[in-house]
């Protein structure tokens, strides 16, 4: 009797297990593929070339008035295991140390970066990386010196991973994009003056992750061995020129989307106020990293097929840069003083398994070496 109910309850987990994988593998890991976007359009007048050569991917940079590049490890090769430097410095050639090598302990895994127009590089480290609180601090590109650091209270700005700062230095804007779909995304708001901040959470679908399937060069980019596809709601961020407005492209979605800086900055808005304010501009690649050139297009990378791609607000067109078939995963991106564009390949597919844990130093070592970009405007 014992034996018969022990085997029926055994059977009974097992098949809820079995139906509770099948459910999250039918609403998280079926997905779709995405069209080509690029595929007919015609390559701008940008020559691509190898900037800056490697031991361990990049993630992020940021381009200083006088040329300087700036520029991290990505935090989820984890390669503070292997180098003791991780946040550095390019100028004429060299790579050094930033803001020193003694300096490196105190950084516990910076993700995002910008330069702001007061001359002041900001970071942000995610508490998602392992961490209690994510921080964010800012050095003076002169004197080299922090000049802020705010840690925020624990499981606030948890997911945050990109970083901008407002024109007249007064606040830094923050994107918290959830856990895949399972919590809701947020912009969060950090006041520079006293050390405030405050989250506007939305639930709007330019915030969320589409059910979408992201191709790389290694397969598919699914998690627990093909449960889970790797969806992303609003990662990338970036503020217009005239500072009227905040881009928001979420990864894993279809649509380049706007909200109007005037309501991001007010701290009295609302969740619906914010979703109402939300202008759809027109569609996107999957993608990552995102910025603003000189004539106020939005500049894009397209994960799946290592290019980069122009979306013009005015006139809703895309069009392509450039890219490489070579280009695994192409991440962090700026546009240079001399219009030129600047971005990392942080070859995520090739070393990230399906439990997200950090890779082997073998791994890595077998997709060296890795590579910062530039797209150079032609002179033709």
């Amino acid at each position: 009797m014992k034996k018969s109910l022990t085997f029926k309850i055994t059977t009974f987990v097992i098949l809820g297990l079995l139906m509770f994988v099948a459910i999250v593998k039918l609403k998280y890991g079926a997905g779709k593929d995405y069209p080509n976007l690029g595929a007919n359009l015609t390559t701008e007048s940008f020559v691509l070339g190898k900037l800056i050569q490697l031991d361990y991917p990049p993630g992020n940079l940021a381009i200083a008035n006088n040329g300087d590049v700036y520029f991290n490890y990505h935090p989820l090769a984890k390669a503070e295991r292997f180098s003791p430097v991780t946040v550095f410095k390019w100028s004429n050639g060299n790579v050094e140390p930033f803001p020193s090598i003694e300096a490196q302990k105190n950084f516990q895994g910076t993700f995002g970066m910008t330069i702001d127009k007061q001359n002041r590089i900001w970071f942000i480290e995610p508490a998602s990386f392992d961490f209690k609180h994510t921080h964010v601090s800012a050095f003076d590109l002169d004197t080299k010196q922090r000049v802020e650091f705010f840690e925020f209270p624990e499981g606030q700005a948890k997911f945050a991973e990109d970083i901008r700062v407002t024109a007249d230095g007064k606040y830094v804007i923050l994107p918290n994009p959830g856990l895949f779909s399972f919590t809701t995304s947020s912009v969060v708001v950090y006041s520079v003056s006293d050390h405030s901040f405050y989250s506007i959470k939305s639930d709007h679908p330019c915030m969320k992750p589409e059910d979408w399937i992201i191709q790389t060069p290694y397969g598919p980019d699914r998690l627990l061995w093909g449960l889970l596809n790797f969806a992303v709601g609003i990662d990338g961020i970036e503020i217009s020129e005239d500072q009227k407005w905040l881009y928001i492209a979420s990864m894993t979605n279809s649509r380049l989307c706007r909200v109007p800086m005037s309501v991001v900055l007010n701290p009295a808005t609302t969740s619906e106020a914010f979703n109402q304010s939300i202008e759809d501009i027109g569609q996107k690649p999957l993608s990552d990293g995102i910025t603003v050139d000189r004539d106020g297009r939005v500049i894009l990378t397209d994960v799946e097929h290592g290019s980069i791609m122009a979306f013009n607000p005015i006139t809703s067109q895309l069009s392509k840069l450039g890219g490489s078939k070579d280009i695994v995963w192409p991440d962090g991106i700026v546009v240079g003083g001399d219009g030129d564009v600047y971005f990392t390949d942080s070859s995520i597919p090739s070393y990230l398994d399906p439990l997200v844990r950090a890779p082997t130093k073998s791994k890595l070592l077998e997709h060296q070496p890795y590579f910062i970009y530039r797209l150079k405007k032609s002179m033709d």
